[in-house]
């Protein structure tokens, strides 16, 4: 009966509240892997989108990357705190579900820019209508549990940008390597320059008076037939 008075494509308010404490209460008394296995892993967006009344109460298991987490008052908690965290998920980037918890794990960051790939299992409890700067927008709300693991493992992106990031620092160093090795040499050849070796004879084609007459002489006084004639 708790649900009944809910109502899709508005915002939170008063007559909410009832269903709201509900699921609260029931994700409340379930641990973190009991919620987990409860969860559907069959509903996605659309359905929520089309037919949200079908899925009200409905435990829903998300994964996805949260953007944003803020801490707000809330009496319907026993610690005082409620969190919210904005979600997108991979198959549906352009919208968020927003997804209600009472316990962040240790070390969870809070804040506006976050980033971080978290779990959400939780209650479906309605599709809200927030405003996104000039444009009214839907977001399904969900009650439940998240999961972050502070240290997840490498993920086959990951891995490829690490290989990536090396491989760009092995061939900055062998550039600086060789510009180094270029900037000695050219230090050494200014500071050490090379012994010049003697000059090369020059050659011209004009032939002195006094070598072209002894020339012409010589060749005279060894012609066999000069004194023939």
């Amino acid at each position: 009966m708790e649900i009944e008075t809910v109502t899709d494509r508005t915002p939170m308010g008063f007559r909410d509240n009832a269903a709201y404490a509900h699921l609260l209460e029931k994700a409340r008394a379930k641990s973190p892997a009991e919620l987990a296995a409860d969860a559907r892993r069959d509903v996605a967006l659309t359905h929520l989108w089309e037919r949200p009344e079908l899925y009200r109460g409905v435990p829903i298991h998300l994964q996805g990357t949260v953007l944003r987490v803020i801490r707000f008052e809330s009496k319907m908690s026993k610690a005082g705190w409620l969190y919210e965290a904005w979600i997108h998920t991979p198959d549906v980037r352009r919208l968020l579900y927003d997804c209600v918890f009472e316990e962040p794990p240790e070390g969870f960051p809070i804040g506006t820019d976050v980033h971080e790939r978290v779990v959400f299992n939780g209650y479906f409890l309605k599709l809200m209508k927030y405003q996104a700067g000039d444009v009214a927008r839907a977001a399904p709300v969900l009650v439940g549990k998240i999961g972050w693991d502070r240290n997840p493992a490498a993920t086959p992106a990951d891995e490829s940008n690490r290989i990536l990031t090396w491989s760009l620092i092995v061939v900055a160093l062998l550039f600086f390597v060789s510009l180094g090795r270029w900037i000695y040499r050219l230090i050494h050849y200014v500071s050490f320059p090379h012994r010049r070796g003697p000059a090369s004879r020059s050659f011209s084609d004009e032939i002195p008076p006094e070598d072209l007459q002894a020339w012409v002489e010589s060749q005279e006084d060894e012609d066999p037939m000069r004194g023939e004639r």
